[in-house]
């Protein structure tokens, strides 16, 4: 038995209506900064009346409902409405292009997609074109009337059922389908509010998109786990988020390495340390010179973490209260053991290069209609995380770099694979190689470099324009490099690294 029982979302929600039903749980602002709140009552009231809506529509138990859209409070009640009838939520990325949510809304046999009205025309279009599906189109501002009716009791879900299904980037030319938990989501957002020390005074900034397991986890999870607020903005915006954190008195507050850079990258003022943040989580690396900067510059603390979307973020975290070393991603979090192991499954000593792979703690159920991948990830019990890694002798760990090939955009998973996918379907090009470089504004930037088919001439513009018909903007290359042969290996294989190394010797 783990450490949250037998219980699912739907009794969180229930425990947190019955005890707080009238207490401000959720706070939304605007990019037209105009904020609305609701109490954890209206949360659950509203859950069960758009569940009635939903079966309206002919959703099941079992049947998986995409939620399109940004940081919206339709989207929390939308999460909680399909648990509430037994649903599974299929959140998807809210920048995606026609093909990229087509494919995601076939793959996932998705019989519903809640939509906002900034992406309804590319959700009407994907439906249409799904193969195996026939998606209905729910646009937020038809919510209302999906809510007219009595709400209705709550589906029988069991804590090992389906919660959500998460699609998330690999290495493959498509993303897989991660399936989680109605336990595993409670038990990660319990174990980050553990970590966090939060307590119902507690008011969290969420300023990172939803449809990832980050700020589903750490922030929208965690708050719900212990009824502290959850303050939610539409999208990121660095010349808003200090005056956001003292307009609503955030004490927590949850980044990725991007927006640090971008806020400080700001004017420093003598302002900056008027706040009542105790705590700022992030994810991905910073120097040990930045992180001691915006201690500094803004006195709160910096927590480093790393997970991933398999085991809800749950991995591994900088101690709030132990030894913090600014070079490392902390130590494994409660309940997880994480060791570094090598290819025979032979785990690693001190400083010796490797795969990290975990026991314990929250885990997916399973990659969606994907046997091969499953199996793959489990290793003598182990999910093998892709991930590159050492333990120090204190056993701290540090991330070295991924086995998987990814790029790392601005916090989005791009698969090189899936870039060039599309790459090679334009008539020019004859074969395509990506790979990720750093970069001080995006974390790392998508190289292309593309083989001219024979005879052919490569207008890279053109080529550029192709690709962002099927590729959401942030996975589009920013730079296209035409060659005239690429570096193989005996067996024909790409290269890769050599292909690097020159991207970055462009610099």
């Amino acid at each position: 038995m783990l450490a949250t029982g037998n219980l699912t979302l739907n009794d969180v929600l229930a425990h947190r209506a019955e005890a707080d039903g009238d207490r401000i749980g959720l706070i939304w602002e605007s990019t037209e900064r105009q904020w609305t709140e609701m109490s954890f009552g209206e949360l659950a009231e509203r859950a069960a009346r758009l569940a009635g809506g939903l079966r309206d529509c002919g959703v099941r138990g079992g049947d998986r409902v995409a939620l399109h859209m940004t940081n919206r409070l339709e989207f929390i009640v939308g999460m909680f409405a399909i648990s509430h009838i037994g649903a599974v939520t299929l959140p998807t990325i809210a920048s995606y292009a026609v093909d990229e949510l087509r494919y995601v809304l076939d793959h996932a046999e998705s019989k519903l997609i809640i939509v906002d009205p900034g992406r309804r025309a590319i959700a009407d279009e994907a439906a249409e074109l799904c193969e195996d599906t026939s998606p209905v189109v729910v646009g937020t501002d038809e919510l209302d009337d999906k809510l007219s009716g009595e709400p209705v009791p709550a589906a029988t879900v069991g804590a090992s059922d389906p919660a959500v299904l998460m699609y998330s980037s690999g290495t493959t030319a498509r993303p897989k389908g991660i399936l989680l938990s109605h336990q595993a989501l409670v038990l990660s957002g319990e174990l980050n509010a553990q970590h966090q020390r939060l307590q119902p005074t507690d008011r969290s900034l969420c300023v990172l998109p939803l449809f990832h397991v980050n700020a589903m986890s750490i922030s929208m999870l965690a708050n719900m786990v212990t009824g502290s607020t959850l303050v939610l903005t539409e999208t990121f915006d660095p010349l808003r988020y200090w005056s956001q954190v003292r307009t609503y008195g955030i004490t927590v507050g949850s980044l990725v390495a991007n927006p640090i850079r971008q806020v400080m990258e700001l004017p420093e003022q003598a302002i900056d340390r008027r706040h009542n943040l105790r705590i700022m989580i992030f994810g991905m690396p910073l120097t040990p010179e930045q992180i001691s900067e915006f201690e500094r510059r803004y006195d709160v603390a910096l927590i480093n973490i790393w997970g991933m979307t398999e085991d809800l973020t749950i991995g591994t975290r900088s101690p709030l209260y132990l030894p913090r070393n600014p070079n490392s991603i902390g130590l494994p979090m409660s309940g997880v053991d994480l060791g570094v192991f090598d290819a025979d499954g032979r785990e690693l000593g001190p400083n010796e290069i490797g795969e990290a792979r975990f026991i314990g703690g929250p885990r997916l159920d399973r990659y969606f209609r994907d046997l091969d991948s499953t199996e793959a990830s489990n290793c003598d019990g182990r999910f093998c995380t892709g991930d590159t890694m050492t333990v120090d002798e204190l056993g701290y760990f540090h991330f070295l770099d991924r086995t998987k090939d990814v790029i790392k955009i601005k916090g989005e998973n791009v698969a090189s694979a899936e870039v060039e996918r599309v790459l090679i379907t334009y008539p020019a090009v004859a074969d395509a190689a990506v790979v990720g470089v750093p970069d001080t504004r995006r974390d790392e930037r998508v190289v292309a470099y593309v083989l001219p088919a024979p005879g052919a001439t490569i207008d890279v513009d053109e080529l550029r324009t192709f690709c962002s018909r099927s590729l959401a903007r942030f996975k589009l290359p920013h730079e296209v490099h035409v060659v005239d042969d690429m570096p193989r290996t005996s067996i024909g294989k790409i290269r890769k690294n050599e292909l690097r190394d020159k991207a970055r010797g462009s610099v």
